[in-house]
């Protein structure tokens, strides 16, 4: 049976949760959250269990636990369960006298749990007690001691152990305690430059499976929060047909309708080449369908990017004052990764967007690294797939070696589609240029086209190949002017050959009926020769018959 440890991601390292009627131990150093971690371990006994917990507290007060973590404590009277305190923080004054035992406490505790059916025990800096006895072997016996008891006694049980400050092994005292308890979880501190940055490692847990390696987690105002490693199972799957605009209608030319409904599409390029405007004509495509939209920007404020929209014609202050565009900024290098992951994705659990711009990602290399800067990303997309968000991420290229050095990264790899867009130098000039280097799943075009900005909007106009060159702005301009003039050259040349065939074909024509007309006349003349000779033939055989006919009579008797 499995008991939720009140931490969804750290439900998800345990598959479930902590094994029930046993003891976890959860060392750390001071600062990594132990005492939070218990306290929401009580808690989500009480409050979402109905279940009564107990809390046995060595170093801080029940007053101080309480602020420390401002969660839902149960409140009194309430239907839920109700959380136990007992101080067991000794004076400073105190000495150690006669024999280390732990039977006084043990006592407490059951009475406890036989008065209030108490499930869950959580014991709280219990080195501060061990620390008063200088004798190793009794100590030892007790902390044993203490286990069987836990054991026995039906209770699901977490104790906090102080280690140093890196989060390193036990005291000495408790170098059993790893071997003696059911489970086991380590937290950790690092410094990675000047940021802090926190991991847990279950060590053991008995009875239960769970997913091994470091989990990053936060300590906030609302707890713990563990990152769990991402699930890549039961996403949906859009049919490719289903595609949302870019805002730009050649570039959706350019992609056969647009990007894929929940995919992720890259734009890389070096500072200036237009990314950030990319992505807000993709957010005002999204809030002209009246779809929710996130921006979340790095190093630069979100005002600055709305404010800068106008100039191509985008106008994203009405979505913000009606809510659907949720805009905001942060600075990459003030925190860990982890704490900007945690912080976008309550942003999306809160806004629920179809469409989210996360601007430039590349910045998230300041929170601790590259390969933190990577593992974040990953995330990310991962987050979007799994609420069927179609997102867009911009990453900055150094600009000398092109599109190379956002290809060694994972986030190219990750991504469904890739756009590249740069600067194309010629005759002393610099344009903008944009290719499509990849979509997954779908044809796209293979041409590079110029990205013109202007103050009636985006738009993406054909280039010019020359031998080695590849024209654009003026040359450009000047290319089509050429071919303009060539092209007027050729159909005046041939509006000037087609008159003169014309002309041809009608004196041809005029020709022919002259002729058709004498032909006719032959026809007509000949006709009428052949009828008066016809007319005369048969007269001279008139005059023949006669005659004939006259000497026959001569020749009578």
């Amino acid at each position: 049976m499995i008991v939720s440890s009140g931490i969804s991601g750290l439900d998800v390292v345990l598959r479930g949760g902590y094994p029930s009627h046993r003891t976890t131990i959860v060392s750390g150093g001071p600062g990594s959250g132990k005492t939070v971690l218990a306290s929401q371990f009580v808690v989500e006994g009480a409050v979402n269990g109905a279940e009564a917990g107990l809390m046995i507290l060595f170093e801080e007060s029940a007053e101080a636990i309480q602020a420390n973590y401002p969660g839902a404590w149960p409140v009194a009277g309430s239907a839920s369960g109700t959380v136990h305190f007992v101080d067991g923080r000794l004076p400073d004054d105190s000495m150690e006298a006669g024999t280390f035992d732990l039977g006084g406490l043990i006592a407490i505790a059951a009475s406890f749990v036989e008065r209030y059916d108490i499930k869950r025990i959580a014991i709280d800096g219990i080195d501060a007690l061990f620390a008063i006895s200088s004798d190793i072997h009794l100590r030892r016996r007790e902390f044993v001691r203490l286990l069987d008891w836990l054991a026995q006694s039906g209770v699901t049980a977490v104790l906090t152990i102080k280690t140093d400050v890196g989060g390193g092994g036990l005291p000495e005292h408790f170098d059993l305690a790893e071997y003696a308890a059911d489970g086991v979880i380590a937290l950790r501190s690092t410094m990675i430059g000047e940021l802090l940055r926190r991991t847990l490692r279950v060590v053991k847990m008995r009875g239960v499976g769970f997913v091994s390696g470091g989990h990053p987690y936060i300590i906030s105002d609302s707890g713990i929060r563990v990152l769990h490693s991402p699930a890549r199972t039961r996403w949906a799957v859009q049919p490719l047909d289903a595609r949302l605009s870019t805002g730009v209608e050649r570039l959706d030319d350019m992609l056969l309708g647009g990007y894929r409904i929940s995919t992720t599409t890259l734009v890389s390029g070096s500072p200036g080449s237009a990314k950030t405007t990319l992505g807000a004509a993709f957010l005002d495509a999204g809030v002209r369908r009246g779809e929710r939209c996130l921006y979340v920007g790095f190093d630069e404020p979100a005002e600055q990017m709305i404010a800068d929209a106008h100039s191509v014609g985008i106008d994203l202050d009405a979505a913000v004052k009606t809510g659907l565009l949720c805009a905001e900024s942060f600075a990459a290098g003030a925190v860990i990764g982890e704490e900007h992951y945690l912080a976008i994705a309550r942003l999306i659990e809160n806004h629920q967007p179809a469409r989210v711009v996360i601007d430039p990602a590349s910045a998230l290399d300041k929170a601790g690294g590259r390969d933190i800067g990577d593992t974040i990303r990953e995330r990310l997309l991962v987050l979007f797939k799994s609420h069927e968000i179609t997102a867009l991420v911009t990453a900055i290229s150094d600009g000398r070696a092109s599109d190379l050095d956002i290809a060694r990264t994972r986030l190219a790899t990750l991504a469904d589609t890739w756009i590249h867009v740069g600067f194309n130098n010629h005759d002393g000039e610099r344009n903008r240029t944009l290719a499509v280097l990849k979509s997954r799943g779908t044809g796209h075009s293979n041409q590079i086209r110029e990205l013109l900005l202007s103050s009636e909007g985006i738009d993406l106009a054909d280039v010019y190949t020359s031998p080695g060159d590849v024209l654009s702005g003026t040359a450009r301009v000047q290319r089509e002017q050429q071919l303009a003039a060539q092209r007027a050259l050729e159909e005046e040349r041939f509006s000037g050959d087609l008159a003169t065939l014309d002309r041809e074909r009608e004196n041809l024509s005029r020709a022919l009926q002259e002729a058709q007309r004498s032909l006719a006349q032959l026809a007509t003349d000949r006709a009428d020769l052949v009828k008066r000779d016809k007319s005369s033939g048969l007269a001279r055989a008139r005059d023949t018959g006669e005659i004939r006919s006259l000497r026959r009579g001569d020749s009578k008797p």
